[in-house]
């Protein structure tokens, strides 16, 4: 027991190492996109009153020209498209296109559906209400599309910071997942992505039948499109832009964060493919492997030793590592919020893997079915 979480310790250690190395890998340089047609935004988005003020004024500030914008209501139950409509009938610029749609059905993916057969752009990006977009984001995303073989683009996504514990919580959480995207999509076998920053060819969402076969699950709109692409084109033709960086507003409570971990875990099984269960699985794996090692402190003194070693390789590495990717966007948190976040997430996982299996998750106003 003792020389196993010795080994364990060690291994986990530079396996985030490794991972690390991977992000700090030479990027790949893609030539400024030159194409002349339109480029579409689809920003679906339910009950999002208090943003749409917010979101509308940073879409309009994108520097982009031509654009298209489109807003599509999921059967929002506020105030929130009387006020885009007002946005939209207030602005006076000539080369940004923007329209309101109502979403022909329920849920994200008939949203975004809605908006794709509305979408000019040969090129389409998706974002959520609650995002926060550097002026500048077209271009980087789309940059990637000069290559005729490219027909998917994953930027990277983080909630935005604040002082206390919570929010630098999530956001070093969020390093460990960029972390992960990174590495998938690095080896050849992505398997995550997030549809608040994402770009695709509108002629390749078509020839994939965009969500059929997967409607019925309450999100994944973004990891099931992926692997999509992947399958039908191979995983040269998507591309992850780690340096293409757009914020998100963090859960405002434990249970929000608990609900949305636990609707994303809920779709390991819909994937049935390997790597995903890999993926799903080993994070919990190691974590239950973290909480059992307080069985050591029962063991005398080499057992203390032990335990003490373990999580101070444990600490440490992932302050080291995921410190270095949150400081390659210029976000440097104190090392205490590591120390704090490093003691508490194995729980955190084991409860949002616990959600997953057996607790219907809530979004938006909406329940799971118990498919995902």
């Amino acid at each position: 027991m003792l020389t196993f979480y010795l080994l364990f310790g060690i291994v986990y250690g530079l396996l985030l190492l490794l991972l690390h190395k991977i992000w700090k890998q030479k990027r790949r340089i893609f030539p400024k996109f030159r194409e002349p047609e339109l480029v579409t935004i689809l920003i679906p988005y339910r009950n999002e009153e208090q943003k749409i003020p917010t979101l509308f004024g940073q879409l309009s500030g994108l520097s982009q020209r031509p654009l298209q914008l489109v807003f599509i209501n999921d059967h929002s139950e506020d105030a929130g498209k009387k006020k885009l409509d007002e946005l939209i009938e207030s602005l006076s610029d000539e080369q940004l296109d923007v329209f309101s749609l109502e979403g022909e059905g329920e849920g994200k993916k008939a949203a975004l559906k809605t908006g794709i057969n509305k979408a000019f752009g040969g090129i389409v990006l998706t974002t959520d209400a609650d995002c926060f977009l550097p002026k500048n984001w077209v271009e980087e995303m789309i940059r990637p599309f000069s290559d005729e073989s490219i027909k998917m683009v994953a930027g990277s996504v983080l909630p935005k910071g604040d002082i206390g514990f919570f929010e630098q919580f999530q956001q070093i959480e969020w390093a460990s997942i960029l972390l992960v995207t990174q590495a998938g999509f690095h080896l050849g076998s992505p398997i995550m992505c997030s549809a608040a920053n994402m770009a695709y060819r509108k002629s390749a969402f078509l020839e994939v039948e965009g969500y059929q076969g997967n409607e019925d699950f309450l999100s994944g709109d973004d990891e099931f499109l992926l692997k999509k692409m992947v399958n039908k084109f191979g995983p040269e033709s998507v591309v992850y832009l780690q340096e293409s960086l757009v914020y998100t507003q963090p859960q405002g409570s434990w249970k929000a964060l608990f609900s949305q971990r636990i609707r994303w875990a809920s779709k390991w099984k819909s994937h049935k493919s390997l790597s995903h269960a890999l993926a799903s699985v080993l994070p919990v794996a190691v974590q239950v492997a973290f909480l059992l090692s307080f069985s050591l402190l029962f063991m005398g003194i080499p057992g203390m030793l032990v335990f003490a070693a373990v999580w101070i390789l444990k600490i440490y590495f992932e302050t080291k590592v995921l410190g270095n990717v949150l400081r390659s966007f210029g976000i440097r948190p104190h090392w205490i919020w590591f120390l704090f976040t490093g003691i508490g997430h194995p729980v955190y996982v084991l409860v949002s893997a616990f959600g997953a299996l057996f607790v219907k998750f809530e979004w938006k106003g909406r329940y799971s079915s118990g498919k995902g």
